[in-house]
């Protein structure tokens, strides 16, 4: 491993033995969680050597999530010393997240919550990844609990928006659009459900998700569902037409977001006088000076 053993010598020279020990797996107590600095602490303790020590405690994760004892608490402690040491390792995010949430014991609400930022995390590094937001659109709808209808509200927005964003990113499964289009209804936001739907249907490639999303579509707007079928292919062909002709290089989904390229050049004396033809337009009136 790159650069573990400077990493074991100079972590015990701190007096930091513990952790060379416990990163590496070495355990006295077979019951006892495994030691992980904090993740403002992680960084010090380790002097630098952020990397490796991040690889230590990713062997250290796998060798203890897989054993008889873990707990969600000690997952998580472990997890997060990774993330802090290491952002841009991609790896320990949806794993980590997982982990913390069906450890063999100690899950509760506050390892949701953990897990969760770690995903939010995962999230801002690795905006491509779908899996990322996908996983926490679960966890905030299905996963937490509360008696408070405002907190419900806050996080069913959340994980709506999350699972939202994760099958319009490339690789993801768009079985969940239909899903997706029931909770903004059951949010109030049915015209959002319509407007959205009919979008993912004009990208998506799998057939089995078009046609459950046509018939979640016709059922929203109370139409038949082949007539809807057969205006969405037209749809779809004058769509891919113009994707194709104006920006074939982005992918149908960004060409939603982004629309027709622009028209190259503009003229900067339009711009400048709002389109009015200075040379014509009379001057505007002189006023006299307040007395």
């Amino acid at each position: 491993m790159k650069g573990g053993l400077p990493i074991l010598v100079a972590v015990a020279a701190l007096g930091g033995a513990r952790f060379a020990r416990e990163a590496a797996g070495a355990r006295t107590d077979s019951t006892a969680e495994p030691y992980a600095p904090s993740p403002t602490s992680a960084p010090l303790v380790t002097l630098g050597f952020r990397e490796a020590a991040a690889d230590l405690l990713w062997i250290r994760l796998t060798g203890y999530f897989g054993g008889p004892d873990s707990t969600s608490k000690g997952v998580a402690a472990l997890v997060e010393a990774i993330v802090a040491l290491d952002p841009r390792y991609h790896r320990p995010y949806e794993y980590g997240a997982r982990a913390i949430t069906i450890a063999l014991s100690g899950v509760d609400q506050r390892s949701y919550l953990r897990a969760l930022k770690v995903l939010e995390r995962g999230i801002a590094e690795f905006p491509d990844d779908w899996k990322l937001p996908y996983l926490a659109g679960q966890i905030y709808t299905q996963d937490l609990v509360t008696d408070d209808p405002n907190q419900r509200r806050e996080w069913d927005e959340r994980g709506t928006l999350l699972t939202e964003s994760a099958i319009r990113k490339p690789g993801a499964p768009q079985q969940a659009a239909t899903w997706v289009a029931f909770m903004r209804t059951k949010l109030g936001q049915r015209d959002r459900a319509i407007k959205d739907l009919r979008e993912l249907l004009l990208i998506t490639r799998d057939e089995r998700a078009r046609k459950d999303m046509i018939e979640k579509l016709s059922s929203l707007q109370d139409s038949d569902s082949s007539e809807l079928a057969a205006e969405v292919f037209e749809q779809r062909k004058l769509f891919d037409s113009k994707w194709h002709h104006d920006r074939p290089a982005i992918t149908p989904s960004m060409y939603i977001l982004l629309g027709p390229r622009i028209v190259p050049g503009f003229d900067m004396t339009e711009l400048a006088t709002g389109g009015r033809d200075l040379a014509t337009v009379p001057a505007p009136e002189k006023l006299e000076p307040l007395e």
